[in-house]
């Protein structure tokens, strides 16, 4: 099963694949307050949920080591945010 349907399981969404940290700040007037820089063996990714225990569950599911969960991010109220602009 793709990371994104698994995730879309556990009521969380992903936005940013082989994102970093800097790139999450740079966005950060363009993100939802829910916004977490998740941390795995396999990448940085910038994913949407309510509860990190829902992050980790669906990345642990499809094989990731996760090093880090981290909030902060975002200043888009969750429920007033409809979606990301083209960051060409």
């Amino acid at each position: 099963m793709p990371l994104s349907e698994t995730l879309s399981n556990n009521q969380c969404a992903l936005l940013l694949e082989e994102t970093s940290e800097l790139e999450l700040q740079d966005l950060d007037v363009q993100l939802p307050s829910d916004v977490h820089l998740v941390v795995t063996d396999k990448g940085i990714y910038g994913v949407r949920a309510y509860k990190a225990s829902d992050i980790f569950d669906s990345f642990h599911d499809e094989g990731h080591i996760v090093t880090e969960i981290r909030s902060g991010f975002g200043r888009i109220r969750p429920n007033l945010f409809k979606g990301l602009e083209d960051r060409a």
